[in-house]
């Protein structure tokens, strides 16, 4: 009766697949540095010939990306329809104004009319809550004085 261990052992004895010989592998860790080798000039008063060249003119191209100054429409048309209607006119042209110097790329000229706009719109909005202030305050003295004639003259005629 054979065993299957024995099968194993049988199977231990017998040569194994056979490998190539395998490459030299290189050396670990950092070898000496390579040598240099430095040029040769002939001996005596010779000195070596150095080629010069001229650079190459070049070309700069500089991008600058500029973002729109805020032009002040909306408050511009706020203005023009709920406060001041001349000075929010003048606040939406200069708001259109913006936007037509900034895209011809006129910068500086974008930055002055954006502040203009922002001036004019700002005082008429000043002007339209002052004057709805004003009239708010005239209606109540209104309001007050006739009402105090009104029971004057009701205290004197019942009296």
């Amino acid at each position: 009766m054979s065993s299957g261990y024995t099968q194993f052992q049988n199977e231990a004895e017998a040569p194994g697949p056979t490998y190539p010989p395998s490459q030299p592998q290189p050396e670990q860790g950092y070898g000496p540095p390579p040598q240099y080798n430095y040029p040769t000039y002939p001996a005596g008063n010779a000195v070596p010939m150095v080629q010069v060249v001229a650079p190459e003119p070049q070309t700069i191209v500089s991008t600058t990306t500029t973002c729109q100054p805020q032009d002040y429409f909306g408050l511009a048309l706020f203005v023009t329809i709920c406060c001041c209607l001349p000075l929010g006119i003048v606040g939406l042209i200069k708001a259109n104004d913006v936007r037509n110097r900034f895209l011809v790329g006129d910068i500086a000229g974008a930055e002055e009319a954006s502040r203009q706009a922002k001036t004019y719109s700002f005082v008429g909005l000043g002007i339209g809550i002052g004057s709805i202030v004003v009239s708010i305050i005239t209606v109540i003295i209104i309001v007050v004085v006739y009402a105090s004639e009104a029971s004057y003259v009701t205290s004197e005629y019942y009296g």
